[in-house]
């Protein structure tokens, strides 16, 4: 099935994602065209020295079979790279929509290749593309993956993984990191991790904390495979509680890291929703992990927000979308997979004469307008602290014009973060 995707490419592929385990290689075993993609994304990045292809042809579907093609390909590989130095600990083997149609035996694959290299680890990764309308998508299983090899260690009540996401939470932007840190317990994440020993360490947590839906799936049957505490925390835009660690509560002096208070943080969105009156706002899904919730906080702030740009309400936002159905029926949801905004005069059909604050790159390609909030998966931003920063963004925003075009086709944003030094 086609489906119109926009020109904004300032997501995290998984290529990206699984670039974030120190000194892993990925193997990708396709037919050239969907390789195109992925290549393109390892050398934009620079990690083009752990990336590798093996290239399916339709000889080797009607003449041989997967499980062959993959096997060899994954081998030679492996004895390239051992003749140029050691082994990699870890290889991510990415199966393709061929590899599921054909029903391709995967359990003998891995099987053979983990007897064949018993000191790789073999990690299985899917870029099975048809799988994308049902079930788990090929990225959250990727975020499954990537932790299923760590092993469990001692349990260490000053650290908290925080997992499951791409971009980077910091003090100034996450109550997370400024709760937990004020009490002396370290925030881990992956971008604090620069070596393979490093993250086989990932189980020594005292808790796993996930921000986004995506990485839900996988952090979750980490933590319960290891036993640690979990907590999914999406970032919604309301006064919201964070979890206490069990060996803290006895913590006599205890601060609050320095978080600011709900209604400082709503009395501040109002100070600036005077300064832009009426001027409409629109939100996207990939810029705000919780775009109905921002939309809401805001339209009850005053602002006049017009569109989310979003699949739909996921599961987690069903009760606010109904309830702004109600309260505010001029708030409309575009589809991002709309057909029709390939059209530059259906797009000028949903833009307003007015001067347009968006957040989110597809809501400024869509609303064609330079006044734009640059960011994915909130960057990092969580709670009261998260509200401020986006507001500071907002502000920027409003009176720094970006370059459309040249901003929002950049492939995964903030990417260069997870290369490591090869």
């Amino acid at each position: 099935m086609l489906e119109f995707n926009m020109p904004v490419h300032e997501g995290w592929n998984i290529v990206h994602i699984a670039m974030q385990v120190p000194e892993g290689h990925q193997i990708y075993v396709c037919p050239e065209n969907c390789l195109r993609g992925v290549v393109m994304t390892a050398y934009e990045m620079g990690a083009a020295g752990r990336f590798s292809c093996v290239s399916v042809s339709e000889r080797d579907l009607i003449v041989d079979n997967l499980e062959t093609v993959t096997i060899d390909g994954a081998s030679d590989v492996v004895e390239e790279m051992h003749a140029g130095g050691e082994f990699p600990p870890v290889i991510f083997l990415f199966t393709v929509c061929s590899h599921r149609i054909l029903s391709c035996d995967f359990d003998y694959v891995f099987k053979t290749l983990r007897e064949k290299y018993p000191d790789i680890i073999w990690v299985h990764a899917y870029m099975d593309c048809i799988a994308q309308k049902e079930g788990l998508y090929p990225d959250m299983k990727l975020r499954k993956a990537m932790y299923e090899f760590i092993p469990k260690t001692h349990s260490d009540e000053k650290i908290v993984n925080l997992l499951g996401s791409e971009v980077i939470a910091t003090k100034e932007n996450n109550d997370i990191v400024a709760y937990y840190e004020s009490q002396g317990i370290k925030v881990r994440q992956l971008s604090d991790i620069h070596t393979f020993d490093e993250y086989m360490q990932l189980g020594n947590a005292c808790m796993n904390i996930c921000m986004y839906k995506s990485g839900d799936y996988g952090v979750e049957a980490f933590s319960e495979r290891l036993g640690i505490p979990y907590h999914l925390m999406l970032p919604f835009f309301e006064d919201l509680d964070l979890p206490e660690i069990e060996k803290s509560k006895n913590i006599t002096e205890k601060n609050n890291g320095g978080l600011p208070t709900f209604s400082e943080v709503k009395e501040k969105y109002r100070e600036f929703q005077k300064q832009i009156e009426n001027t409409p706002v629109v939100i996207d899904s990939m810029a705000i992990v919780c775009p109905y919730s921002l939309a809401e906080f805001m339209l009850d702030q005053g602002f006049n927000v017009t569109y989310v740009i979003s699949d739909g309400a996921p599961a987690y936002e069903k009760e606010i979308a109904e309830r702004l159905e109600k309260t505010h029926p001029q708030l409309h949801t575009v589809l991002p997979a709309d057909p029709r905004l390939r059209e530059e005069t259906y797009r000028r059909k949903l833009q307003s004469d007015k001067k347009t604050l968006a957040v989110g790159p597809m809501a400024a390609w869509v609303f064609n307008t330079p006044y734009f909030v640059n960011q994915i998966e909130n960057d990092g931003a969580y709670g009261k602290l998260g509200m401020l920063s986006l507001l500071e963004k907002m502000k920027d925003a409003v009176t720094n014009p970006k370059p459309i075009e040249k901003t929002v086709l950049q492939k995964g944003i903030g990417s260069s973060r997870c290369c490591f030094t090869l």
